[in-house]
C-alpha cells in the first residue's frame, strides 16, 4: 500500500487525479503510464531529504566567484558601473562568494531577487551568468543550512507529482510547463537526483522531425538528355566521321542509410551514331548503338556537417552494324568489297572495345567535371543556409541526425538545453501525399523562444530595425499610431512566448514582466489568443476563438480579485495592439521554394494538425499543374522538366568501326 506524505490539500488533489485516471479520461498512451509512475515516485520521495555536503556548497561558491570576474571587468569599464555595484550590493555579493559553507542563504536570496528584476541591462550575458550562479549557490546553501530544507523539498516534489499526474490524466503537454524550473531547483539543491534524471529522460525524445520526398528534390536534378553532336575520331588508324545522337536522362536516387544521407547521381543514356570511315578506295558506313551508364554517390554526414563523394563509376557497351561499303574503283569492286567485308568483321570486336573504352573514360571525366560543382554547392549550402546561420544565432539543435530512406530525406533533431525538456511521445504520421512534412513538438519552438527572448527587453525600435534588416514590413500593430506612444516590453525569463497545441487548436501566448508606453511603466501581463484550425479545398486557415485575453500573471478571470487602475489602463493599450497582431483569421499561404526548386513551388498546404500532447504536423503537397501524384503516391516529373539544362556526354567516341590495312 502506498502512503502519501505532504499536506491534506496535496493528498486531496492526488486523489482527484487518480480518480480521473481510473475513470477512462486518462491519456491511454505509454507516456501517460510513465508519467503516472513518475508522479507516484515523486510523492513517495517527499521525505527523502539529505543535507548537502560541504564540497557541493564550495563548488557552487567557486562557480559564483568565477562568474563574477567578467562582470567585474564589465562594470569597471562602464560609466554606470558604480551604480550597478550599488544596486547589486557588490560587497555583500563578493563576501558571500568567498564564504563557502558559511554563506547566508537570506542574503543570497535578496541578491537573487534583485538580479531577477526587470531592469534594463540585467539581460546581458555577464549579468545572466552571475544570476544563475547566485541561484545555484543559494539553493546549495539552503539545502545545507537553510530554514526547513526538507519542507521545501516536499513542496517541490508535490508540485512535480501534481504536474506529472495532471499530464497523465489529460495527455496535455501544457500540464508539464511547470516542470523545468522545479527540476532545475532540485538539481541545484542536490536532491531527488534519480527522479530528476528519470523525468528528464522521459521528456528527452527528439522534438523535430523533417521529411522531404525524393521527387521534390529530384525535380531540380532530374533532366532529360537529347543532343546531336559530330563524330570525328581515329580508330585503328582510320579516321571516322559522322554524327551521333545521345538520349536518356540524369536522375537523383536516394540510397537507404541509417547513419547519414546518401544520394546517387545517375546517368542512363544511349548514343546512336551514323558514321563513315575511309581507307584507300574503300568507305565503310556504320550504325552504332552505345549504352552509357555513369553514377556518383554523395554522402552528407549525419550531423549535417561534411559533404563527400565517391569517384564516378562509368560503363559503356557498343554494338555496331555495317550499313554499306563503298568502293571508289572502276575495276575489281566485287573483290575489294569482299576483302573489306572480311577485314571489317575481323576488326569489329577490337574496334568496339576501343570505342567502349574511349566512351567510358570520356563519360567518367565529363560526369565528374559536371557534378563537381553540384557536390561543392551542396556543402556550401549546408554551411551557409543551414548549419552556419543556426550556429551563429545559437539555434543549432543539441541533437541533429540526417539520414535517407529509399524515398525520402529525413532529419531528426532535439532542440533543448540541459535545463529544458523536449518531447515525451512519438510524433503523428504525415499524410501520404505530402512532399514536405514537418513534425514539430511545441517544446522545440518554446525552447528556442525562451533561449532567445527570456528576460530580454525588446523595443519598438528593435522590431523596426529587424524588419528593415530582413527587408520586411513592420506590422501595423507594432508601429506607432497617433493614439499610441512608442513601446517596450521586458519578456518573462521563463516561457516568454509560447505555442501550446491542443486537439485541433493552437494557443499563442506572450508573457511580459514589464511594459512601457512612452514614459510610463506598467506591470507584467500575460496575453494570449486561441486559434482553431480549419481546412477546406481552398486552403487552411486559423480562426481566432473569442477575444484576445490580457491578464496579470496568475490572475483568474471571474474570481474575487479585481484589476487595479494601472492594470486596466495597460489592458486598453495592449488590447488595441494585440487585437491587430492576433488577427481574426490567418490564411496559410503556400510555401515558396528557392533556387532551382522555385519552379516547382509554391507548395499548397496539405495538412495541419495540432495534438494535445504538443505535436504540430504541417505537410505540403505539390501543385497539381506542375507535379502529379501517381497511383502509388510517388511524385512525377514536372511537366516543364524537358526545358531545363542537362548533363550531356560528348557523343563523338561512342560508336565507331573501321577496318585495318
Amino acid at each position: 500500500m502506498v502512503s502519501f506524505s505532504g499536506s491534506r490539500a496535496v493528498r486531496s488533489r492526488v486523489v482527484v487525479l487518480l480518480v480521473a485516471l481510473s475513470s477512462g479520461s486518462a491519456y491511454s498512451q505509454v507516456p501517460a503510464q510513465r508519467f503516472e509512475s513518475l508522479g507516484m515516485e515523486a510523492l513517495r520521495a517527499t521525505e527523502s531529504f539529505r543535507p548537502l555536503g560541504d564540497s557541493a556548497v564550495d563548488a557552487a561558491a567557486a562557480s559564483l566567484r568565477q562568474s563574477l570576474r567578467p562582470l567585474d571587468s564589465l562594470l569597471a569599464r562602464s560609466e554606470s558601473g558604480n551604480d550597478w555595484r550599488k544596486y547589486l550590493d557588490w560587497p555583500a555579493l563578493e563576501s558571500q562568494a568567498a564564504s563557502g559553507m558559511a554563506a547566508d542563504p537570506a542574503v543570497l536570496r535578496r541578491i537573487e531577487k534583485a538580479m531577477n528584476a526587470s531592469e534594463t541591462g540585467l539581460d546581458m550575458p555577464d549579468f545572466v551568468r552571475v544570476r544563475k550562479a547566485v541561484t545555484r549557490y543559494a539553493e546549495a546553501a539552503d539545502a545545507a543550512r537553510g530554514p526547513d530544507p526538507a519542507g521545501r523539498l516536499g513542496k517541490r516534489l508535490d508540485a512535480l507529482a501534481s504536474a506529472l499526474l495532471s499530464a497523465s490524466a489529460t495527455g496535455s503537454a501544457e500540464m508539464l510547463a511547470p516542470l523545468p524550473p522545479i527540476l532545475e531547483r532540485l538539481s541545484e539543491s542536490g536532491q531527488a537526483g534519480s527522479i530528476v534524471a528519470a523525468v528528464r529522460g522521459a521528456m528527452a525524445q527528439p522534438n523535430i522531425h523533417l521529411e522531404v520526398h525524393e521527387n521534390l528534390l529530384a525535380g531540380s536534378v532530374n533532366r532529360p538528355i537529347d543532343q546531336i553532336m559530330p563524330v570525328d575520331d581515329v580508330v585503328l588508324g582510320t579516321r571516322i566521321r559522322g554524327s551521333g545522337r545521345t538520349t536518356g536522362n540524369v536522375r537523383l536516387d536516394f540510397v537507404p542509410s541509417a547513419d547519414r544521407a546518401v544520394f546517387d547521381l545517375v546517368l542512363d543514356a544511349q548514343n546512336v551514331s551514323n558514321t563513315h570511315g575511309s581507307q584507300g578506295p574503300v568507305t565503310v558506313h556504320t550504325r552504332g548503338v552505345t549504352e552509357i551508364d555513369a553514377s556518383r554517390r554523395i554522402f552528407i554526414a549525419g550531423d549535417g556537417g561534411s559533404v563527400t563523394s565517391s569517384p564516378v563509376q562509368a560503363s559503356a557497351s557498343a554494338d555496331t552494324h555495317v550499313t554499306g561499303i563503298g568502293v571508289n574503283k572502276r575495276f575489281g569492286k566485287r573483290l575489294i568489297r569482299r576483302i573489306a567485308s572480311r577485314k571489317v568483321a575481323e576488326t569489329k570486336p577490337r574496334a568496339e572495345a576501343i570505342a567502349e573504352a574511349k566512351a567510358r573514360e570520356r563519360v567518367r571525366r565529363q560526369f565528374s567535371e559536371q557534378t563537381d560543382p553540384a557536390v561543392a554547392q551542396i556543402g556550401e549550402q549546408i554551411r551557409t543556409r543551414l548549419r552556419g546561420p543556426l550556429e551563429a544565432r545559437g539555434l543549432y539543435p543539441e541533437m541533429f541526425h540526417m539520414h535517407t530512406t529509399d524515398s525520402s530525406l529525413r532529419v531528426v533533431a532535439r532542440k533543448a538545453l540541459p535545463v529544458q525538456l523536449a518531447a515525451f511521445s512519438p510524433p503523428p504520421l504525415g499524410l501520404a501525399g505530402n512532399v514536405i512534412t514537418a513534425r514539430i513538438h511545441e517544446s522545440a519552438v518554446n525552447n528556442i523562444l525562451e533561449e532567445k527572448l527570456g528576460g530580454r527587453i525588446i523595443t519598438q525600435a528593435d522590431v523596426g530595425r529587424l524588419a528593415r534588416e530582413q527587408n520586411a514590413t513592420m506590422p501595423d500593430s507594432l508601429g506607432s499610431d497617433p493614439d499610441q506612444k512608442p513601446w517596450a516590453v521586458t519578456f518573462a525569463k521563463q516561457r516568454p512566448v509560447t505555442v501550446s497545441a491542443d486537439d485541433g487548436r493552437l494557443k499563442l501566448m506572450f508573457r511580459g514582466d514589464k511594459f512601457v508606453s512612452g514614459d510610463r511603466d506598467f506591470p507584467g501581463m500575460d496575453i494570449w489568443a486561441t486559434y482553431a484550425i480549419e481546412s477546406s479545398p481552398y486552403g487552411t486557415r486559423l480562426i481566432r476563438e473569442g477575444d484576445v485575453q490580457i491578464y496579470p500573471p496568475g490572475f483568474k478571470p471571474g474570481g474575487k480579485e479585481k484589476l487595479t487602475m494601472a492594470e486596466t489602463s495597460l489592458r486598453r493599450i495592449l488590447q488595441k495592439r494585440f487585437d491587430k497582431l492576433f488577427k481574426q483569421a490567418i490564411d496559410i499561404e503556400p510555401l515558396p521554394l528557392q533556387g532551382e526548386m522555385a519552379a516547382v513551388g509554391p507548395l499548397p498546404m496539405n495538412q495541419l494538425l495540432a495534438r494535445k500532447d504538443g505535436w504540430l504536423v504541417a505537410g505540403w503537397r505539390t501543385k497539381d499543374r506542375v507535379i502529379h501524384l501517381g497511383a502509388t503516391g510517388d511524385v512525377g516529373c514536372p511537366v516543364d522538366c524537358q526545358s531545363q539544362p542537362a548533363f550531356v556526354p560528348d557523343s563523338r567516341p561512342m560508336t565507331t568501326v573501321s577496318y585495318a590495312r
